[in-house]
């Protein structure tokens, strides 16, 4: 699985409350670096509360927005 794909799997939870259990199933068969470990965190930085990535040096970072109502508003990775 490409990180453009886990992308489309995560722009697909849009719109539902955000469930890390969720989030970590749209990495199924994604791996960085040999690594598999999936870390979903609160994010301390302005412009999105939630981040998850890959539990590996240089990870692509996948970014959520969420509502006052812990709903998904929307996911970019950088």
């Amino acid at each position: 699985m490409t990180k453009e794909m886990v992308l489309e799997n995560l722009k697909g939870l849009i719109g539902v409350k955000f469930d890390t259990d969720k989030v970590i199933c749209a990495f199924e068969d994604f791996e960085e670096n040999d690594e598999t470990n999936i870390i979903v965190e609160e994010s301390s930085n302005v412009g999105y509360q939630m981040i998850a990535f890959i539990d590996t040096a240089n990870s692509t970072e996948f970014c959520f927005s969420i509502d006052k109502e812990n709903t998904i508003q929307d996911v970019w990775m950088r």
